[in-house]
């Protein structure tokens, strides 16, 4: 065969397909991947209307002209097809790929436009199977930038859509052969659980490089007074404030994001979704840094007015001695409700891919938007983590040194702490070092004081630090770092007060965390000669890797499971087995009374090793089974003939003399046990 003979067959068009159930299943599933294409705003939505009444269009000419397509359709679709190929290059080629949208929306184009074509040109079954496979092509395209569980919305509809395509796609091959539901059912089954299998050995996500920068602007708007804190309270016209005892709590509850911490208020974090957090590694993701401590407020001297421009990606200063040097962590921030304008990132933001044209930094690393961050505002920041070993830390300097940027800033206090600097020396008496230092009073506060929200009110006129210290020994994070960096202070350790968000909830399906409004924390940096700020925390610890998704989703069951009610349960568990035994019993009872002694019959062959063969009658089975009883006639041929002729006979037999019957089988079955061990025969030839 020669390859234009080869090329013609593979060519040859297929016979029309008639099933309108299979097209419409086939269509309906790739109208659902453009859905959900365009819901993760991978497709314009006007784009995606269009495509759909095409697509829509497409299939019913497909089925009009099934059985004599035109010969220029075919032209037509390869023109087309060959047409956003070319397109799809010249649209990477054109620009710099900075991000995955860069790929993925052109790509997705490419998709929907190739089922476009080819909706028009759909005669045979092979070709409504690339209609399925395309479909699936569209769904994970959608599914690489889903970030929450919506987005179940569009998979469970096709995958419901794609069985039906394939249920049909079964009947239409096997000419209308009907389809076990019993097979069904196993096949889906057998797929659940491979791919429940396969869910529980993934391991723990691997956030690519150089792929992930995305950046999209959300609700928000411009910030009326360039690098001041705005948005917190829901409208970025208001600038943020510090809390007030009478004034409403801000985010989430959390007073921390403004240019003063207030310590002495409570706050009441709420369960709120504040932002997604995707992330090589997980980190304190931090918003600003305090310097000076007054007795109760912490106030940040050190605004971020400095500016950054240029676009994406943005290229920060390096703070005044911070090392430029550590592990990479690239984090994607998709924010779900209004938030500070400030950029969260992990210490030594490096690059940053944000949707304005400007940012604004301080000499302590604060990051601070031109734009408020209001739902769907998406940036991505690129940060070098050192993580230096305890060991390199005690060999880093006996007490902070003079290096530290503003040193005497980083250890002034606003008046003498004798009961502080006594304690404090006290604690660390034996530490030679700063690290051990640090954890020798992280030790005696864990095994001295206590966590609460809930915390007394500061009498009028008192120190923070000296009233939970020397007074309630009750706090929460604010408290508690608070108090840590003020013994530091008192040892003339450069220390300050940080605050941000922790990693908590983590989602195993999107490999997302889920931080929330009672994630956001306060810690201590302390400072370190050739290693800079490193954060150190009381209260709160942040987990050094990524989780697997497998183990996470065993953990969130077994926490679920642990929280239902043991006794509950196990009643109604109780009940229900109960339920099911009986109705099971109930459906295993032989339905007439005839029937119950042919069973005990049957019962008493089994043990002596004799079946009852197909083609004998009760009475010829039973007078084999009495050759097995030596041939005694007070065996089961007297009782089979007494049944058979009760059963066959004119007259109805009454119940009592059922009941006898009933009761003569099973005590010969009884007594059939000793027979079979002494002479037990084989089944019947």
């Amino acid at each position: 065969m020669s390859l234009i003979e080869a090329i013609k067959r593979a060519n040859q068009p297929g016979p029309p397909e008639d099933s309108i159930r299979l097209r419409a299943a086939a269509a309906s599933a790739v109208l659902v991947g453009v859905a959900a294409c365009s819901a993760e705003y991978e497709l314009a939505r006007s784009t995606a209307l269009l495509a759909a009444a095409l697509i829509i269009a497409g299939m019913v000419f497909s089925y009009v002209t099934r059985a004599r397509p035109p010969g220029y359709i075919k032209l037509l679709a390869a023109v087309g097809a060959v047409s956003l190929l070319v397109w799809f290059v010249h649209a990477l080629s054109g620009g710099a790929i900075t991000d995955i949208t860069t790929v993925e929306n052109p790509l997705t184009i490419l998709f929907v436009g190739i089922q476009v074509v080819h909706s028009f040109h759909v005669p045979s079954r092979r070709d409504l199977v690339f209609t399925i496979a395309g479909a699936a092509g569209l769904m994970a395209l959608a599914a690489a930038q889903s970030i929450d569980m919506t987005f179940v919305v569009y998979a469970v509809p096709w995958l419901v859509l794609t069985l039906w395509a394939l249920v049909e796609l079964w009947r239409s091959t096997s000419g209308g052969a009907r389809v076990s539901t019993r097979a069904t059912v196993g096949a889906v089954g057998g797929v659940c659980a491979a791919t429940l299998v396969v869910f529980l050995l993934l391991p723990a996500p691997s956030v690519a490089v150089r792929i992930d920068f995305v950046s999209r602007p959300g609700s928000g708007g411009p910030v009326p007074v360039p690098g001041a804190l705005a948005g917190d309270s829901g409208r970025v016209s208001q600038l943020a404030r510090p809390g007030t005892p009478a004034g409403p709590s801000r985010v989430g509850g959390y007073l921390g994001f403004a240019k003063r911490l207030d310590t002495a208020l409570r706050g009441s974090l709420g369960d709120t979704l504040v932002m997604r957090v995707r992330a090589q590694l997980p980190s304190y993701w931090i918003g600003e840094t305090f310097d000076r401590w007054d007795g109760q407020n912490w106030i940040s001297t050190l605004p971020a007015t400095h500016p950054v421009r240029g676009g994406s990606p943005f290229f920060l200063p390096l703070p005044p001695g911070d090392i430029p040097e550590g592990q990479p962590n690239l984090q994607t921030f998709y924010i779900a409700s209004s938030s500070p304008d400030l950029v969260f990132h992990a210490d030594r933001a490096q690059e940053v891919w944000f949707p304005a044209n400007s940012l604004f930094t301080g000499v302590d690393g604060t990051i601070v938007s031109p734009i408020g961050l209001g739902s769907g505002a998406v940036y991505t920041v690129q940060s070098y983590v050192d993580n230096p070993t305890p060991a390199e830390l005690r060999l880093a300097g006996g007490g902070g040194g003079d290096t530290a940027p503003g040193r005497h800033g980083y250890t002034a206090l606003p008046y003498a702490y004798p009961r502080v600097a006594a304690l404090a020396a006290s604690v660390t008496a034996g530490a030679t070092n700063t690290y051990d230092k640090v954890q020798a009073l992280i030790n005696w506060i864990g095994s001295h004081t206590r966590y609460s929200t809930d915390i007394p009110p500061l009498p009028a006129g008192a120190d923070t630090v000296n009233e939970f210290l020397f007074g309630t020994r009750v706090g929460f994070c604010e408290q508690i770092s608070t108090s840590l960096a003020v013994m530091l202070r008192t040892l003339g350790i450069p220390a300050r007060e940080a605050v941000g968000y922790v990693p908590d909830s983590y989602n195993p399906v999107t490999d997302l965390y889920e931080v929330r409004a009672k994630d956001a924390h306060s810690w201590v940096q302390v400072w370190f000669p050739g290693y800079g700020w490193q954060s150190f925390d009381p209260t709160a610890a942040v987990p050094q890797a990524n989780p697997s998704p497998g183990g996470t989703a065993l953990k969130d069951v077994g926490h679920a499971l642990g929280r239902i009610p043991a006794v509950p349960v196990g009643v109604g568990a109780g009940a229900m087995a109960g339920v099911a035994v009986l109705t099971r019993w109930r459906r295993s009872r032989p339905p007439t009374w005839a029937e119950a002694v042919a069973r005990e019959m049957d019962r008493a062959g089994r043990r002596c090793g004799r079946v009852r063969k197909p083609s004998e009658t009760l009475v010829e089975y039973a007078r084999a089974l009495d050759e097995v009883r030596a041939g005694n006639d007070e065996g089961w041929r007297p009782l089979a003939v007494r049944v058979s002729g009760a059963v066959y006979g004119p007259a109805d037999v009454p119940l009592r003399a059922q009941n006898e019957m009933v009761l003569a089988a099973r005590q010969l079955r009884a007594s059939s046990r000793a027979f079979g061990h002494s002479k037990h025969i084989g089944p019947p030839g």
